[in-house]
């Protein structure tokens, strides 16, 4: 017995049987197709130095539009959130989104950019700046799967595009293996891979490249099972004040 199979252009399919030479017709068999994904997962995380609260937008179509983050404040960071593609982006797998920077209660943005995203992936959107480049927006790709352990990545989001960064783990306690990690020669907007680790507190350390390393809040971080974070280091190297270089330890979700 031989099974063929006919595609309808609405999703429906006939199958045919073949038998002793005779064509019988079975009911159709419709099928429903999932929508496509015209959406990305979305989140700010706020590293803009000398600047407390920040607005941000994406396609922002007139003045008086709400944002669609409001009041992100520096060292933190929003839930994820549906970013829709425009129409022009209907079918495409990936979309670019205008995003805009603003001071809450400004009407005008002082960035504006087309960032790239892809149908159904999860992102952390970063706002940050250096005396060189000026304002940045700084797409950083998430993974969402369940993990089967714990780990940590480390990213360079500080305010000085010169200089690279080493990045230093040690847990607190020696009972778990393994018992430290570390990065080298990071550079300015970018993230290392990740690292595996050991749930429970962690000791985390950073330094200009090839110096010594400086403890700066939050050096302690209790990581818990079966979780992905990334540890950030933002804020001016060398500072003294609210926006002296310090850690960001950043969940997954």
């Amino acid at each position: 017995m031989h099974i063929r199979s006919r595609a309808a252009a609405a999703a429906s399919t006939a199958i045919v049987l073949l038998v002793a030479g005779a064509s019988v017709v079975t009911a159709d068999v419709t099928t429903t197709l999932p929508p496509p994904v015209d959406f990305a997962y979305v989140r700010v995380l706020d590293a803009m130095t000398g600047m407390p609260a920040l607005d941000v937008y994406v396609t922002r179509v007139a003045t008086g539009t709400p944002p669609t983050y409001a009041n992100v404040k520096y060292g933190k960071w929003t839930a994820y959130r549906k970013t829709y593609f425009t129409p022009d982006c209907v079918g495409k797998s990936v979309c670019n989104l205008e995003f805009q920077m603003a001071v809450p209660g400004e009407a005008s943005a002082f960035k504006t950019d087309d960032i790239a995203f892809r149908a159904g992936q999860h992102y952390t959107l970063a706002l940050a700046a250096t005396g060189s480049t000026g304002p940045n927006f700084i797409r950083i790709g998430e993974m969402m799967s369940t993990p089967a352990s714990t780990s940590i990545r480390f990213g360079n989001l500080t305010a000085d595009v010169t200089k690279t960064l080493d990045f230093s783990a040690i847990r607190m306690t020696k009972s778990a293996h393994p018992s430290s990690t570390s990065a080298s020669n990071v550079a300015y907007a970018n993230v290392t891979t990740i690292r595996p680790v050991t749930a429970g507190p962690w000791n985390v350390q950073f330094g200009v490249h090839g110096s010594m390393f400086m403890a700066r809040p939050v050096t302690n971080a209790t990581l818990r099972a079966a979780r992905r974070y990334t540890v950030y280091a933002i804020g001016l190297l060398g500072g003294t004040d609210a926006y002296a270089a310090k850690f960001i330890v950043v969940p997954n979700k």
